[in-house]
């Protein structure tokens, strides 16, 4: 008996549809959202020349009009001789994920030391600039190599080892317009000098490894973002007051690429609201408050920043602006200008529940 009476009240429970009461509505909240789209205030790009690229994932070399990216290798050979090898070999691997592109390279010794974790197409090591800006190298090439497949392997005699172990590292340069990527240390199958002796191979591992990259410099008012040198664009809209204790469920950044230049066939754009007024590519933000992956020829890019949005309703002062960036900055060559005028936001709201006031 008791049994059919937990049923009857679970059936009475399942079967109240009554709509929702004016009470339980204003506790809610309006829900017919209303759109607004704000004003743009000002856009710009801020970028970093001397971006350090020592943590990307990838070595990057290659050429075209616009950029000129070569690889920097240093390797930790042990303070003693190596006699009776059989082969000396340099072994990198290509990063597939990108659209690599054959291409012809030279090898070059570096005559100056370099700091990985510093150098740029500028400068080797920080307040050190490097005598000809691209680095410093050995007018005589090592070897010439045709980049293809999925490695690279180059065989070299004992001076030329002897050469390179008293050397401050190696620079790759590009002979042809395209772009080969490889594997960094940091991206997994390092480079290596392989050291075989009466089978027994002898592996040389990595001290140092980097791309530098020199490219387009773009004027103050135009809008870019980029990767490998790092543009990033300032965008700020006016706040408008009719926002004032609502509650934004959506708020859609538009904007039109046009034109661009990307090796893989999707990107990933990130927003990063300004934690103080505009100064420079430094100013300090918080973290990214939205990240959409896009295909890589996508005309018109959406984001939804409501994160953004809600935050400078609710701290009206806090209206600093933000920088659209590509992310991250440092694993590609990549490069979007963005059509002036196309940024736009529209921002949906609707009455916050009460108890909000």
């Amino acid at each position: 008996m008791k049994r059919y009476a937990v049923l009857a009240v679970l059936l009475l429970i399942c079967c109240n549809e009554l709509p929702i009461g004016e009470e339980e509505y204003n506790i809610r909240g309006n829900f017919d959202a209303q759109e607004l789209e704000l004003t743009l205030n000002n856009t710009l790009t801020e970028s970093d020349p001397y971006a350090y690229l020592g943590k990307s994932p990838n070595l990057i070399v290659g050429q075209n009009n616009d950029y000129e990216s070569r690889i920097l290798l240093k390797f930790d050979f042990a303070d003693t001789s190596y006699q009776g090898l059989d082969e000396i070999k340099l072994i990198m691997h290509t990063n597939l994920n990108f659209n690599n592109d054959t291409i012809r390279v030279s090898i070059h010794l570096v005559v100056h030391e370099f700091d990985e974790e510093q150098v740029n197409w500028f400068q080797r090591m920080s307040g050190e600039h490097w005598e000809s800006e691209g680095g410093d190298f050995d007018d005589d090439s090592l070897r010439f190599a045709e980049l293809k497949g999925d490695s690279l392997l180059i065989t070299f005699n004992y001076i030329e080892l002897d050469e390179i172990i008293s050397a401050d590292g190696m620079i790759i340069i590009p002979v042809d317009s395209g772009f080969r990527h490889f594997y960094s240390k940091e991206g997994g199958y390092a480079p290596k000098f392989l050291l075989i002796k009466n089978d027994v191979t002898t592996s040389i591992q990595l001290s140092d490894d980097c791309h530098i990259v020199t490219g387009p410099e773009p004027f103050y008012t135009e809008s870019w973002i980029g990767s490998g040198i790092p543009y990033r664009n300032y965008v700020k809209f006016e706040y408008d007051s009719i926002l004032d204790d609502k509650k934004a469920v959506y708020a859609e950044l538009t904007f039109r690429p046009e034109h661009h230049f990307v090796m893989r066939d999707s990107i990933e754009i990130g927003v990063k609201q300004l934690l103080e007024p505009l100064d420079d590519f430094n100013t300090e933000t918080g973290p990214l408050i939205a990240l959409e992956r896009f295909a890589a020829d996508d005309t018109v890019f959406n984001i939804d920043i409501v994160r953004h949005i809600q935050h400078i309703i609710e701290h009206p002062d806090s209206n600093f602006g933000f920088f659209i960036v590509m992310s991250p900055e440092n694993y590609e060559i990549a490069s979007y200008k963005i059509t002036h005028g196309s940024h736009t936001l529209k921002v949906g709201y609707i009455l916050p529940p009460q108890g909000r006031y």
